[in-house]
């Protein structure tokens, strides 16, 4: 017993990875920083919530706060586990890329730590600050609760799911570690798959499996969990529901709207599937320990075998090699090769950051796939509306079921937020990497060696990204571009399915109909007023934080953590303001993307005072657009001449502290 005990305490309370992770962040003011940004985020969400709530209107009575304090709980527990499913492959990052980069487990491999303590001294290590992060919101729930409205079950039941997700994300990120799968794109990939899961599946669930009613077809019923035969108030969960964490703290605190089918209708199946949809938060328990477990057994058991450095190279990187010759090089008569010379820009740093970068046939795939995809998909999309083929969804407001331009309207939608977001991503990963990679690999010095000024440098990093980002900022231009054009021909061969019928009541109260256009020819040039500088703005944010950390690493985190809170307060703001204000609405909405693509798709439902007079409020939603271009544009710039003047200074502290 005694043995046993000293086993489990050196496997993880004592083991000496777990200590030097923890001991080790723990001092480091930029992880009291992370802590303190996301717990004043906390704060500040509760105190808004709860000000601009019923709850704290002029008239306070007992259930306006209960219902005040279980809309600002909802709220929170939604952010809270949404934030920790992005920031736990952040937090994870160091078992991927530095305990890559250092060689860190050749070193381990040689101590005598066996292959568990190895593993899970890693996960716990890295995990640690993840779990720090929730504990500190604990609290806060603890005074939402004063409120009423909120039972206590609800706190735990929240707390457990971003808890499992967080241990679930953190066990994937140390097998690529022991795969040898990691570096600084394996972390981006990881994000990235992390953030698209969400999405898609959310999507999937809310758009079209969870809305299918009794009436759908026979093979839509075997995507839901309820028998065709079975009527249930409201809606049930779905298969989906315990694969994904936000759906299984929706079926566990909203059920009214929200939840688990009845016992009677599941008495057929066997009892593992009986389980998993009448339990979502277990079987998301279940499924996430069980997910867990297996990759920390598997990733111990062969930690020491996969270890073994490879010396050949794999078929895609000769077929590479190949293809880049190929492309680049000539063969005179006598068989030699020479390099074909290249015409480089007036701004050579431009040109190498916007030639150079994804020149690689993986990533000139990963592209071209990207591309195709998401084109794919407007395009599939338009013809399933065209032919009638799309499902009926109900009105998440409860008011019957919407039609199928509205359902159009809100696919397009959700397809051109996840392309933004895609862009975004990506643009924020290769700025933040811009600066501080050619850092650790020596690059920088070389450069400050040649007659490149600092601005020169700096604007030439601008530039090269954002033109190598022009194909992927295209593509959201482009599908709305795609829907446009539907609707202008349809409007001239007199297709129904290229008009709206909408309908409003003025401020008179008179009831008015009139034929609109599925979507405005002025959207894409719209998306495209708002894509441009926006993305150049989120790459001059990059480059800051780029320019001032050391690690790539280090760079990534709040570049991240700053557009997307920008994205979060200003989709915020500018949404309420655009359907609630008129006039004044669509200037403070033009600077959210996120307002102005809803904006663009479907402006009488999204812009207040739109249908009373739609020519004037298409100017003045071009208008505005432009306007926050405009304003973007001035913004990088005077980032831009801020960065200019403390270069030096910047570049020569951090190379003297390193």
């Amino acid at each position: 017993m005694k043995t046993l005990s000293l086993w489990l305490w050196y496997l993880l309370p004592a083991n000496p990875l777990v200590l030097r992770i923890v001991q080790g962040g723990s001092r480091r003011p930029r992880h009291l920083g992370i802590r303190m940004a996301y717990l004043g985020g906390l704060i500040a969400l509760v105190v808004g919530g709860l000000l601009f709530g019923e709850g704290m209107s002029g008239h306070i009575t007992v259930t306006e706060l209960a219902k005040s304090g279980a809309l600002v709980f909802k709220a929170v527990s939604y952010g809270q586990v949404l934030l920790v499913c992005l920031l736990a492959p952040l937090f994870m990052a160091g078992a991927i890329g530095q305990e890559q980069s250092s060689n860190t487990y050749d070193i381990l491999l040689t101590t005598p730590l066996s292959n568990l303590q190895i593993v899970l001294g890693v996960l716990a290590g890295r995990l640690f600050f993840v779990l720090a992060l929730l504990a500190s919101g604990l609290p806060l729930f603890a005074v939402l609760l004063l409120f009423g409205g909120v039972p206590v079950t609800a706190v735990f039941v929240s707390f457990a799911v971003a808890a499992i997700s967080a241990i679930t994300v953190g066990a994937v990120a140390v097998t690529l570690s022991v795969l040898r799968a990691g570096g600084r794109r394996a972390v981006f990939g990881f994000v990235i798959a992390v953030a698209a899961y969400l999405v898609t599946v959310y999507s999937l669930d809310t758009m079209i499996v969870r809305r299918l009613g009794p009436s759908a077809s026979a093979a839509n019923n075997l995507l839901v969990s309820a028998p065709p035969t079975t009527t249930v108030a409201g809606q049930t969960s779905t298969w989906l529901t315990p694969l994904h964490p936000l759906l299984t703290l929706e079926a566990s605190m909203n059920t009214a709207n929200y939840r688990p089918p009845p016992a009677e209708s599941l008495s057929a199946y066997p009892a593992v599937v009986r389980f998993y949809l009448s339990q979502p938060f277990g079987a998301f328990a279940a499924l996430g320990g069980l997910t867990s477990a297996t990759l920390l057994i598997f990733s111990s058991t062969l930690v020491r075998r996969l270890g073994q450095p490879r010396t050949a190279h794999p078929w895609w990187t000769r077929l590479a090699r190949i293809t880049h010759l190929a492309r680049r090089g000539t063969v005179d008569e006598s068989g030699q090769y020479h390099r074909a010379p290249r015409t480089v820009w007036a701004n050579p740093i431009a040109w190498r950051e916007a030639r150079t970068r994804g020149n690689r046939l993986n990533s000139i795939l990963l592209r071209i796939a990207y591309v195709t995809a998401a084109l794919s998909a407007a395009t599939a999309l338009l013809w399933f509306y065209h032919t009638g083929a799309l499902p009926m969804i109900q009105d998440p407001a409860g008011h019957g079921t919407l039609t199928p331009n509205q359902v159009m309207r809100l696919a397009l939608t959700v397809l051109l937020l996840a392309e933004l977001a895609v862009v975004v991503l990506v643009a924020l990963y290769m700025s933040a990497s811009s600066v501080s990679r050619e850092r650790e690999d020596g690059t920088l010095d070389l450069l400050l060696t040649t007659p490149i000024t600092p601005k020169q440098y700096l604007w030439g990093k601008l530039r090269g990204l954002v033109s190598f980002l022009t194909l992927l900022m295209a593509v959201p231009v482009a599908t709305a571009a795609i829907i446009a054009a539907y609707a202008w021909i349809g409007a001239q061969l007199d297709w129904p399915t290229a008009w709206v019928e909408h309908r409003w009541i003025d401020r008179r109260g008179a009831s008015h109909h009139q034929p609109t256009a599925l979507l405005l020819p002025e959207a894409p040039l719209i998306l495209a007023l708002m894509t441009v500088p926006f993305i150049a703005l989120c790459v001059m944010i990059g480059m800051s934080w780029s320019l001032r950390a050391k690690g790539v690493l280090n760079a990534i985190i709040p570049s991240v953590g700053v557009v997307g809170a920008f994205l979060v307060v200003t989709g915020f703001c500018g949404y309420n303001a655009v359907q609630n204000i008129p006039w004044v609405g669509p200037v403070i909405g033009a600077f959210s993307p996120i307002a102005v693509i809803l904006a663009a798709v479907d402006p009488w439902q999204h812009v207040a005072g739109f249908a009373d007079q739609p020519a004037q409020g298409r100017l003045a939603l071009a208008g505005c657009t432009l306007a926050a271009a405009a304003t973007y544009a001035l913004i990088v710039k005077i980032t831009q001449a801020t960065l200019v003047r403390g270069f030096d200074q910047t570049v020569r502290q951090l190379s003297g502290d390193g």
